[in-house]
């Protein structure tokens, strides 16, 4: 283990790419970097039949997307051997018209393929993937597969959710759908600018990178361009780049601007890449950038910010949790009652809950939020015997 980690960091210090590209995206002519697309794209299905669907992009330039089916929602899961109370989410998906959705995981373990079997949730073929390294591979394997569905048909609206297989919805499907197929661009959950990375501009100023949580929500032509853009290795040198994790860690002395940044590539790729990075900063003046198709623009630039853009999952960051401004994490945990409570993780990994009560579960359903992570398989319901029948009358009612 010790050679190996060596090895992945000698990589790294190198800036060599150790990402292999996913959506099996084929190129064919010369597409633009990031938004202004003009290109055909094949996006290989890569499953046992080995078909082949094309995915033509041309169109996404300048051009208006012509809805030919309702909006979809694609669920997009990552875990590792199972999803925890997949019961739940049988529950959630089973008052979901098949119309408007769409249900893919990626797993890293065999067996992990073999427990969704005979659910809507469709194995997508396993990527090689590194945790906070490269979790962005089955990320956009998952995309990939998704805009391969059902070739042909597409909506403008269609949103690409990805789930943790630790999560469980907090809405009822309807109220979900409706929440994402009527929102314009793509929503992204920026940490505190404390978390953001930073290295010297290259005309000047500082470069900024704004991490955010992987659990993003994006648009149809954002997962489109994300495939493109990973298959052309945009951004795969990002993490040696802003020299990410190379200095020691100190959690109360990290902060804005410091250029000690700390962090995975999955909080960071998709927004650096479908928006880039802030350049030529002054860390000393607070600025307001206003980012096209991201969701509650401006992004507010200053030392003091907190929680910024959409945050549509919760995770229990202790570290955070009384981060100033607008914090829709503060006011969830501060209505639950105390046997609710998650544990509260540390300053690497999030909280989980292992106990719940029924006046919990009600605060879920009651709270801003449209997903909620982490949950043990099967938690203690602390007022009931069956956690998944309850929670599944509760939110989902």
């Amino acid at each position: 283990m010790a050679c190996r980690l060596l090895h992945v960091r000698f990589l790294l210090a190198l800036g060599l790419a150790l990402l292999p590209s996913s959506c099996g995206v084929v190129l064919r002519g010369t597409p633009s970097a990031a938004l202004g697309l003009n290109a055909s794209v094949a996006l290989s299905a890569n499953d046992a039949s080995k078909r082949v669907f094309t995915y033509d992009v041309s169109k996404l330039a300048g051009k208006k997307i012509v809805a030919n089916r309702p909006a979809r929602i694609f669920f997009l899961f990552m875990a590792v051997d199972k999803v925890s109370n997949l019961g739940v989410w049988s529950s959630f998906f089973a008052k979901a018209p098949p119309s408007q959705f769409r249900a893919f995981i990626h797993c890293k373990l065999p067996v992990c393929i073999s427990s969704v079997a005979g659910s809507v949730l469709i194995p997508v073929p396993t990527v090689p993937s590194y945790y906070c390294t490269d979790l962005v591979s089955p990320m956009n394997q998952l995309l990939g597969h998704a805009l391969n569905n059902d070739p042909g048909t597409e909506n403008p609206q269609d949103k690409f959710v990805f789930i943790s297989d630790s999560s469980l919805p907090a809405k009822p499907f309807s109220q979900i759908y409706t929440t994402l197929a009527t929102r314009q661009g793509s929503d992204f959950c920026a940490f505190p600018s404390n978390e953001w990375a930073d290295v010297p501009g290259t005309t000047g100023g500082l470069e900024l990178a704004v991490k955010v949580h992987q659990w993003i929500v994006l648009e149809r032509q954002h997962a489109v361009n994300s495939c493109i853009m990973w298959a052309q290795g945009k951004n795969h040198d990002l993490m040696p780049r802003f020299q990410m994790n190379q200095k020691a860690f100190i959690w109360t002395n990290n902060t804005y601007a410091d250029t000690r940044n700390f962090g995975c590539l999955d909080e960071f790729w998709h927004m650096a890449s479908l928006y880039g990075t802030l350049n030529n900063m002054d860390a000393s003046r607070d600025a307001v950038v206003n980012i096209q198709q991201f969701t509650n623009t401006p992004l507010k630039v200053s030392p003091s910010v907190g929680w910024q853009g959409a945050c549509d999952t919760f995770v229990m960051w202790s570290k955070y949790i009384n981060a100033p401004g607008h914090n829709p994490f503060l006011e969830f945990h501060s209505s639950l009652d105390p046997v609710s409570i998650p544990h509260s993780g540390n300053e690497q990994r999030p909280g989980w809950w292992d106990t719940i009560s029924t006046k919990g579960i009600g605060a879920i359903r009651n709270s801003g939020f449209l997903f909620v992570r982490k949950f043990i398989d099967k938690p203690h319901l602390a007022d009931g015997v069956d956690f998944g029948a309850e929670f599944s009358r509760i939110v989902f009612a």
